[in-house]
């Protein structure tokens, strides 16, 4: 029986080439009929730069650039061949502060655009650029300005790139890049950049606004869309996914031409899922926590909508579930096995990852068997 193991990662738990290895060892465990193709999988999210990199078997590139509060930091980003693969987080995130430091109205994400024109000096033509876990609500201005891009206020002063001043800013002057490269944005979220459920309100106490910082950022934002528009002529303010990472696409979009990407289909093509698929009797995909935003084509729900579009069985794996996510799958199971603290899932999640899937290696073994 052929099993495709294709598990997403468990957020700040276990990684997805970790959580394959369990599902693999715990088939193989069960009996030596089983054949296991492992393919991790990503959207956008935790380990997507990683996941590319093996893909497309890239070389890292060390390089130094600034942190979100313009520090000089020694940082990664992989090429292949004429490709770049970069992640936000890596540079502009917010694991690179202390918790006391998170304040997006100051965090810029000149560090990304940095590493854009480093790539591009390479010879890079071709950026994907993974937007998971920003420290910024700055719309990319920060970016821009690493990339030549100078903004004044109405007094004719020149200001930088981040949250605090998008509001003061009236005018942009920029000079698209010599460098003909070609950006995609890979995504995980479709937020728009305003409103309720935009940048500012949604994901701007994640990184350390308070709600008297939330205001002034949505204004900023605002702002910051009227004179994208301005500049482009495009409707940055009602693009789908213009609220990742701060708003990071809409500066890239609006001034470089840029394309967000649904992160899970687009990395799926590139791990050509299709074929392993077809190859599997089974397949298992899995992440921490299984629910609504999961059927918002997170990466286990576009796997097991390929999988039940070729008739295959498919089944998750998480850390808890809900049942709202129950139609997606044919079935779905948490790890949890007894009451236990989410602290603890969490520290022994490979091992109860191995557990559930032998439970399943057993059931299928039988199955298979009659």
């Amino acid at each position: 029986m052929n099993i495709l193991a294709a598990p997403n990662s468990m957020k700040g738990s276990l990684n997805a080439f970790d959580f394959s290895d369990a599902i693999e060892k715990a088939f193989l465990d069960v009996s030596g009929s089983f054949r296991v193709k492992k393919v991790p999988v990503a959207d956008g999210g935790d380990l997507t730069g990683e996941i590319l990199c093996k893909a497309l078997n890239a070389e890292t590139i060390q390089t130094v650039a600034r942190d979100p509060l313009g520090r000089e930091i020694t940082v990664q980003y992989a090429v292949s061949g004429n490709t770049a693969i970069i992640e936000m987080a890596n540079v502009s995130g917010m694991k690179l502060l202390d918790e006391k430091e998170l304040n997006p109205m100051v965090a810029s994400s000149y560090g990304t655009g940095e590493l854009i024109l480093d790539a591009a000096s390479r010879g890079c033509t071709n950026i994907l650029l993974g937007v998971g876990g920003s420290a910024t609500v700055d719309g990319g201005s920060g970016m821009l300005q690493a990339l030549g891009a100078k903004y004044f206020n109405s007094g004719g002063d020149e200001l930088p790139g981040n949250g605090e001043v998008l509001s003061q800013i009236s005018s942009i002057r920029f000079t698209p890049l010599a460098h003909n490269i070609s950006i995609n944005i890979i995504s995980d979220v479709e937020n728009p950049l305003l409103g309720e459920n935009g940048a500012a309100r949604v994901f701007g106490p994640q990184k350390g606004a308070t709600p008297e910082m939330a205001d002034e950022l949505e204004k900023g934002l605002t702002n910051w869309s009227r004179l994208l528009k301005e500049f482009s002529d495009k409707d940055i303010q009602n693009m789908p996914g213009a609220g990742a990472a701060g708003g990071i696409a809409t500066g890239l979009v609006a001034c470089l031409n840029a394309r967000v990407v649904p992160g899970a289909d687009f990395i799926l093509d590139i791990l050509k899922i299709d074929d392993a698929i077809k190859w599997a009797d089974l397949v298992v995909t899995g992440e921490g926590k299984i629910d609504g935003q999961t059927l918002g084509n997170k990466a286990p729900y576009a796997v097991a909508k390929r999988a039940r579009e070729m008739g295959k069985t498919v089944i998750a794996i998480g850390g808890a579930y809900e049942m709202e996510a129950s139609t997606a799958f044919d079935g779905i199971f948490s790890i949890a096995n007894k009451p236990m603290p989410v602290e603890t899932a969490m520290k022994d999640a490979k091992t109860l990852v191995g557990q559930v899937a032998g439970q399943i290696a057993l059931l299928m073994n039988k199955i298979n068997n009659k």
